[in-house]
């Protein structure tokens, strides 16, 4: 470590659970965000000013005006710009003595496993429930520790999965049957003064990981609110089939999951079985045609009309749903199963 680094690092040298060897640890260490958003942004701040050696950062999006009150990386004159381009800039300027790599891409199951793979803890800042439990089975089968975190409005919750076998995500929160049951910031509104504090305790929460200390999140869940300033913590325990779930996904995967829009309207209709997983009243509101199989109702459907290597289509809203229920169907053997990237909505 240079002259100048150790300045840069002397308040934290003084302090017992970090001293001079726990901030050489910090410097060795590689930790990947993913999603450059609103627990993003302050815990990519606070992961550089801390020191973390080597920091990734994955996101596809740009900024745009609705980001930058909780967004706190970019400013006005960033919009339209690329995140990862735009954070990698402002770090770089907070910290100059550390490496920052950036991953301009949406994380799908093609190139998951080769992201996380380059890292030693996984960071999820994403606010796609499809995406979260990707990333958990993928750290679980690669064994890497994930830092999660979470908010709605005013509240927000901080935990570490898969640190020394400890719980995973799945273990906590069983998946979604409905995507549209888990709101965004978008529809819901975000405080920004909670994505701000839950950020901050993500980037500790990755520090605490890298010094192997005893206080670590794992099988803990801390939840804040940020209005009556209330901290609970809630204890939960592993279940062994949860990682055994997320470690089939990709042991049985021999291919991507998904299709795109585009090729799909491309498919001769009868190339095809498709199969609408959504509920019956969103089926009623608009369908494209094809079987209707609720997701909650797949997993006592009898498939004995279906050969094993026929190719099915599944599909659902945005593509949560219909990516479960393709998982699902290849751990049956029908390994030609794909989910419609992006559902309804990518095909407009």
């Amino acid at each position: 470590m240079t002259e100048a680094a150790k300045t840069y690092y002397q308040s934290h040298s003084k302090l017992n659970f970090i001293g001079t060897n726990g901030q050489l640890k910090i410097n060795d260490a590689k930790v990947l965000v993913v999603g450059a958003g609103g627990l993003g942004c302050p815990c990519l701040l606070y992961l550089a000013g801390c020191g973390v050696g080597t920091i990734g950062i994955a996101d596809f999006d740009t900024v745009s005006v609705t980001n930058l009150h909780r967004q706190i990386i970019y400013n006005y004159e960033d919009v339209g710009q690329s995140k990862v381009a735009v954070a990698k800039t402002r770090l770089l300027q907070h910290n100059p003595f550390i490496r920052i790599n950036v991953h301009r891409l949406q994380v799908d199951e093609t190139n998951v496993l080769e992201l996380i793979e380059q890292y030693d803890i996984i960071v999820d800042g994403t606010d796609n429930f499809a995406v979260r439990y990707l990333i958990n089975d993928a750290c679980v089968y690669l064994n890497k520790p994930l830092v999660y975190g979470a908010i709605y409005q005013t509240e927000g919750h901080v935990t570490v999965f898969n640190y020394q076998n400890s719980a995973t995500l799945r273990c906590l929160f069983a998946e979604p049957d409905a995507e549209t049951y888990v709101p965004n910031c978008a529809d819901v509104g975000a405080y920004n003064i909670i994505t701000n504090i839950i950020g901050v305790m993500m980037a500790g929460e990755a520090i605490k990981v890298i010094l192997q200390n005893p206080d670590v999140l794992a099988n803990k869940l801390a939840t804040y609110n940020a209005v009556s300033v209330e901290l609970k913590t809630i204890n939960y325990k592993p279940n062994p089939q949860s990682r055994t779930t997320s470690k089939i996904r990709f042991e049985q995967t021999t291919g991507p999951i998904e299709i795109s829009p585009e090729l799909f309207a491309t498919l001769h209709p009868g190339s095809y079985h498709l199969i609408d997983v959504r509920e019956d009243w969103e089926r009623d509101n608009h369908h494209i045609g094809g079987q209707h199989i609720p997701l909650k109702a797949l997993t006592n459907h009898n498939f004995s009309e279906l050969l094993k290597n026929q190719q099915i289509i599944l599909y659902c809203q945005v593509g949560a749903r219909s990516q479960a229920a393709a998982q699902f169907m290849r751990k049956l053997g029908y390994t030609n199963a794909l989910s419609l990237k992006g559902g309804l909505n990518g095909i407009g």
